[in-house]
């Protein structure tokens, strides 16, 4: 830990003596910490992706089983059709990737959303405040997600229901 803090800055070595993570900065947080988003990729708001280019979901601690269920990619804003593909953990559970059935299409608004009821491995809600500015996201307010016709499934019950009353994170993106 004290290389990654060596390399990340006077600033970032202060965070690890007082034990509060930074993992907005590539830290990660400590066993008593929230656990929270570390990357997501592509962020919110970029313009420009690749439309083969990887989706994935990087968190500071491993998830839950089962929490996979809780992520959707859609085409166009919240309340639109999910992409058809396969959610998928890595190994040590804390990287969360999508596999599209098909290339993703050029010139297209897509959107990551995350469900807000995400449980880490020891049981723990995801703080998903402590990034919203890091990497692009939003809320996912009860008028995003009644601005349209909700295709598939229902984002707005159990899993997906933030306690601060919104159903979790979007990170909308745009390929090129």
């Amino acid at each position: 830990m004290w290389s990654k803090a060596k390399r990340a800055g006077p600033l970032a070595i202060l965070a690890v003596v007082l034990g509060t993570g930074w993992a907005c900065h590539g830290m990660t947080a400590g066993a008593g910490d929230a656990t929270i988003v570390t990357a997501v990729t592509p962020a919110g708001g970029v313009v420009g992706v690749d439309p083969d280019a990887v989706v994935e979901i990087a968190f500071s601690s491993p998830m839950q089983a089962g929490m996979e269920a809780y992520a959707a990619l859609h085409v166009g804003p919240v309340t639109g059709p999910e992409v058809p593909g396969m959610w998928s953990w890595a190994d040590d559970r804390t990287r969360l990737r999508f596999a599209p059935e098909a290339f993703l299409a050029g010139g297209m608004q897509y959107t990551i959303h995350l469900g807000g009821g995400m449980m880490d491995a020891a049981g723990r809600a995801i703080n998903y405040q402590s990034c919203v500015d890091q990497y692009g996201g939003m809320w996912a307010t009860a008028g995003r997600m009644s601005g349209g016709m909700m295709a598939g499934r229902d984002m707005m019950g159990d899993g997906w229901r933030d306690a601060n009353g919104t159903y979790g994170m979007l990170f909308p993106f745009r390929t090129r």
